[in-house]
């Protein structure tokens, strides 16, 4: 399976450099297809000038009307909606209680799903990141794991990407990445693969994943390619 290190670094540029509500549904698109996934969608009632009666949507595959997003938004979301309100950890459909939702339809193929709650920047903005597919339990089981792992980072993102639409973010703190996490960022940008990196600073694996990973957040990145590059751009690396 391809995995977030793969989204290659030209696609999240285009994106960012052309945000709009039509940009992020075609990101959402790539990402359907380069996980092999039935439907993706972006669902948030809490930015200013939205509500639960007319929240933002992005839905890949798009649709021509809001009538037939708000169809499928609830096909999709609607087996854990509820759960995604009030959960802080991402939700496999297949640990609830019933796979079927009020409105009964997801055709005769067995239904696989992820609902991904988001939070923030503030208390009061909340979003739910929805996955489908149609594998069956077993195909689903083995890879859901490193799935729901990529997932929650594309979610993440995606949930950056449609605040920037919705409000004057604030700047990314240049100040807040850390000298050690930019002297990882520095041995990624060289080719340095994570065994290298913390041999060449002398600290484990896991210690740098976590400067990296903590990076790419703190630079709106969604994976460490994207992070290098947004670093040399903001001239924290050469």
């Amino acid at each position: 399976m391809l995995g977030l290190d793969d989204v290659g670094i030209q696609t999240l540029l285009k994106l960012e450099a052309d945000l709009t509500g039509q940009s992020l549904s075609a990101f959402l698109a790539f990402i359907r297809q380069h996980y092999a996934l039935s439907e993706v969608a972006y669902y948030c009632p809490s930015f200013r000038g939205r509500s639960l009666a007319d929240p933002f949507l992005a839905l890949a595959p798009d649709h021509a009307s809001p009538d037939q997003a708000r169809a499928r938004y609830e096909a999709i979301f609607g087996p854990a909606f509820s759960h995604g309100v009030r959960a802080l950890l991402p939700i496999d459909w297949a640990k609830l209680p019933t796979r079927e939702g009020k409105n009964g339809g997801f055709g005769p193929r067995p239904r696989q799903g992820l609902t991904i709650p988001v939070r923030g920047p503030t208390n009061s903005i909340w979003a739910l990141f929805g996955a489908t597919s149609d594998e069956s339990d077993s195909e689903w089981a083995a890879r859901r794991h490193g799935l729901m792992k990529d997932l929650v980072h594309v979610a993440h993102y995606a949930h950056q990407r449609a605040y920037d639409l919705h409000a004057k973010d604030a700047p990314i703190d240049l100040n807040a990445i850390t000298r050690r996490e930019i002297e990882a960022l520095e041995w990624s940008a060289e080719g340095k693969d994570l065994a290298e990196t913390a041999a060449a600073m002398r600290i484990s694996i896991d210690t740098v994943k976590a400067h990296l990973d903590s990076a790419r957040y703190k630079l709106q990145a969604l994976n460490r390619v994207h992070a290098v590059t947004k670093a040399i751009r903001a001239g924290l690396i050469r």
